[in-house]
């Protein structure tokens, strides 16, 4: 099923619903009955805009699509499972981060479309919704 704009905001809409419940349970260290987890970190260092992720122990999902840039920060957070994610970045600047990371997306062949203050990138299986809270850039994935 190709992507198109109606599906990439229901994907953003859910992703965001998904996010902001999967922020407020991110204190938590236990993992599901299906392998999913979340996991929290200390304070992010201070990143650039052009750094590549750290992980400060976070351990980033292994079935990310291949090719796809992740933003400049601090991994913070993962929850969800199998090709739908929430992945939560810190950054010391994270209007910049996000910059950065839409022309990332755009080099990297996504079609970025804006949406209510994020934005949403899509290829032919994935799509990815952005968004921005304080020090933290959240990226919600989901994948066919």
């Amino acid at each position: 099923m190709p992507w198109n704009r109606t599906t990439s905001l229901v994907a953003v809409a859910a992703a965001v619903a998904v996010g902001l419940l999967g922020l407020t349970a991110c204190g938590s260290d236990a993992g599901d009955a299906k392998g999913a987890s979340s996991a929290t970190a200390p304070a992010p260092a201070p990143t650039t805009p052009d750094a590549p992720p750290v992980t400060g122990g976070v351990k980033k999902p292994d079935d990310l699509p291949a090719g796809l840039p992740l933003p400049s920060g601090e991994l913070t957070s993962v929850t969800g499972g199998k090709g739908a994610y929430v992945l939560t970045f810190g950054a010391a600047d994270p209007k910049a981060a996000v910059g950065a990371y839409r022309a990332a997306l755009e080099d990297a062949g996504y079609q970025v479309v804006d949406v209510a203050g994020i934005f949403t990138a899509t290829s032919d299986k994935t799509s990815v919704s952005v968004a921005t809270g304080g020090d933290t850039v959240v990226l919600t994935l989901a994948t066919l």
